[in-house]
């Protein structure tokens, strides 16, 4: 072999003057190996590594080419994967506002079906039977000038009726009537507002208004004794676990509505002028709407809307709101809780006591409509008609 190496390159020498011996040894590293394919003998060799060359090459081209068109494969089958869709979870009752642990809409309680409005006593009723929404009225006195329907419902979201109301009318030529919303939960609601009317109804009692010019003092202090009832009843509960009441009442009195309002309850005048809400409410919407930062309707939907600052039991200072008006012949005062107010626009409102001539009838459909609207919170009602009109 060396031999015929030599032969070789002396060939080339002679034949290219360029290339000597040394040259062409220069390029053994790399033409040895294709020279050793084309010696004689050396076939079993020669196709075994090109065979070896052959699967290197597959191999390159598998990686080049196959390995990515894989992976694009791969990637699409799973985008195509359908989604899982979550389990679906059971209907839950509206969050609690996490600035309003302690202060709920409360539930109602509604008079008995025989108590008629004329007797005098507390319309205090525990809804302990199925929820359902009881009239409270009745054949009138001479000296009453007016009649008057109150009605009642748990809702349907709530457990529990936390709402109390009181219409109390005696020989006296007026009428003292009130809606208060328990909150607290586990029944502190429902104790804070009893709580409530029975202060109410005991100041009322024992300090009647001597006149029909019924004084912001004579109110204040009646709001007063309801406050310091339910503080004294507090026990050991916690800041957080506080019971307390809204509280709207008024009272009625030759043709004048002396109203006192604590919390987000309300008054309102429905007359042929249209429908006036007469008490503010002490929430934080309400403030926002006065400095301009919502408007009505974006205070209806906001989340925040149950939040209170001012409530029965919570503190020896609060803030209490005094309105005094006339009411015309044929003029309502409609008495109520937010579980009415908070699910029925002003206009709706109007619409079902203009369609219901008698307060039982409009009290009722003023109820079943908050319940189709949603019926999320215990829902009351007192309505005040004036004869005539």
């Amino acid at each position: 072999m060396k031999h015929r190496l030599s032969q070789i390159l002396s060939r080339l020498a002679r034949t290219k003057p360029g290339f000597t011996e040394r040259t062409v040894l220069s390029l053994l590293p790399v033409g040895a190996p294709l020279w050793v394919f084309l010696q004689p003998g050396q076939e079993s060799v020669r196709w075994f590594l090109m065979m070896v060359m052959a699967l290197i090459v597959l191999l390159f081209i598998a990686v080049a080419f196959l390995l990515p068109i894989t992976l694009r494969l791969t990637q699409g089958r799973q985008k195509k994967k359908p989604q899982v869709p979550a389990p679906a979870a059971a209907p839950e009752l509206p969050p609690p506002d996490p600035l309003l642990d302690t202060v709920e809409s409360a539930s109602v309680e509604v008079a008995d079906e025989d108590l008629a409005a004329t007797q005098p006593g507390l319309r205090s009723i525990r809804a302990e039977r199925e929820p359902e929404t009881l009239p409270a009225s009745g054949p009138r006195p001479a000296h009453i000038g007016w009649q008057i329907a109150g009605l009642s419902d748990t809702g349907l979201r709530r457990e529990l009726n936390e709402d109390s109301m009181l219409m109390w009318e005696t020989d006296m030529p007026c009428g003292l009537y009130v809606v208060a919303d328990g909150m607290g939960g586990h029944d502190a609601g429902e104790v804070a507002s009893r709580l409530t009317i029975n202060a109410i109804q005991q100041h009322f009692t024992q300090h009647p208004p001597t006149d029909a010019a019924v004084s912001d003092e004579w109110l204040t202090e009646a709001v007063t004794t309801a406050n310091e009832m339910v503080l004294a009843n507090q026990g050991d509960r916690t800041q957080e676990r506080k019971m307390g009441s809204t509280l709207v009442m008024a009272l009625v009195a030759n043709g004048q509505a002396h109203i006192a309002n604590v919390g987000d309850s309300r008054a309102y005048r429905l007359s042929q002028a249209g429908i006036e809400q007469i008490s503010v409410d002490h929430s934080l919407v309400e403030r926002l709407v006065q400095i301009g930062q919502l408007t009505r309707e974006e205070a209806r939907t906001h989340k925040q809307k149950n939040v209170i600052y001012s409530t029965i039991g919570d503190k020896e200072d609060m803030d209490v709101g005094f309105y005094h008006i006339a009411l015309q012949p044929g003029d309502r005062l409609l008495l109520c809780s937010d579980g009415l107010s908070g699910m029925l626009t002003d206009d709706e409102i109007l619409a079902i006591s203009r369609s219901q001539p008698d307060p039982a009838a409009a009290c009722r459909s003023l109820i079943e409509a908050a319940k189709r609207a949603g019926g999320h919170d215990n829902i009351t009602a007192i309505i005040v008609q004036m004869d005539g009109g």
